[in-house]
């Protein structure tokens, strides 16, 4: 799906959808991610007249904790604004130099804008670089006192 970001922000037009995360490449490359997110983009133009785009992402999904390798369930909910700029210099400017342009993040113009994309790599963000539970017992180490190693510990 592709939209012109500067018209669709201009516009002022919505965009919902669910996207399944079996059908991201990218996402299932990372970890075996199942279940499906909400997404609402809206355009607008800021109070500079710069077009934007609000994003928001939500849903609940399933992988499996690294601590313990069991299922477990992840909830995303996230809104973002995302300022479109014409030139590189213009949104380096924003996010780099400028503290007061008000830029979270920023993209580049285009005409045919790969909504998908810019999808997945918000919900790549959104991700967990290891996802575990919050209260996890895991496979921890358990101490075994007919261990070989157990005379390195009176070894000082």
């Amino acid at each position: 799906m592709y939209i012109d970001n500067v018209k669709f922000a201009k516009q002022q037009k919505e965009l919902r959808g669910e996207l399944d995360l079996k059908q991201l490449l990218r996402v299932q490359e990372l970890e075996d991610y199942t279940g499906k997110v909400n997404y609402e983009i809206t355009g607008l133009v800021d109070n500079l007249n710069r077009p934007t785009l609000d994003l928001k992402i939500y849903g609940t999904i399933t992988t499996l904790c690294q601590n313990c390798l069991q299922p477990m369930s992840l909830t995303l909910d996230n809104t973002s604004r995302v300022t479109v700029f014409y030139n590189e210099e213009q949104l380096d400017h924003a996010l780099f130099s400028d503290e007061s342009s008000g830029v979270e993040d920023g993209i580049l113009c285009e005409e045919e804008f790969d909504v998908l994309n810019f999808l997945e790599d918000e919900v790549i963000i959104l991700l967990p670089y290891a996802a575990k539970h919050e209260e996890c017992i895991g496979l921890g180490y358990q101490d075994n006192e007919d261990s070989p190693f157990n005379v390195l510990k009176n070894i000082t």
